[in-house]
């Protein structure tokens, strides 16, 4: 991909642009595609947009904020399938209590199909991002850590 510019944007910019706009799984699909003939491409696409596995570098008071004011339902079901390392963040910032919430409501659900877990994945996500926009909530990626 060449890095042309577009006005003051290059084509990585106006495409990260447009991920922040798709669902889970088109951004997924985007960068599984690219990672095997342009992996820098990703690294640099990673850096610009936000995905459900960057909550495992949530800080704990932002994702304390979080907690409190998604649905449970919508927490149980995104978690299907996510990394370790968001399980143990979430886990790590949650009371005993509402841990054992989870846990009960996540075997209430079952298996949920994943287009519903995309949908509250998408939901979270908005929500993180009102949080980082209001300056509640903060990611720390490393950086040698975002490979797709």
């Amino acid at each position: 991909m060449a890095n042309r510019q577009l006005g003051n944007s290059t084509g990585l910019e106006i495409l990260a642009n447009i991920m922040r706009h798709c669902d889970a799984k088109t951004n997924r699909h985007i960068l599984g595609g690219l990672q095997k003939d342009l992996p820098q491409v990703v690294l640099e696409l990673r850096r610009h947009i936000l995905l459900f596995d960057d909550l495992a570098y949530a800080d704990s008071r932002g994702l304390q904020r979080l907690l409190k004011t998604i649905r449970i339902r919508d927490l149980a079901i995104s978690l299907q399938g996510a990394p370790t390392a968001v399980l143990k963040n979430i886990a790590a910032n949650m009371s005993q209590r509402a841990l054992n919430d989870l846990k009960e409501e996540i075997t209430r659900l079952g298996r949920a199909r994943e287009s519903e877990v995309d949908a509250a994945r998408d939901r979270i996500l908005a929500v993180v991002a009102e949080l980082m926009n209001s300056k509640e909530l903060f990611l720390s990626r490393p950086s040698d850590d975002l490979a797709y």
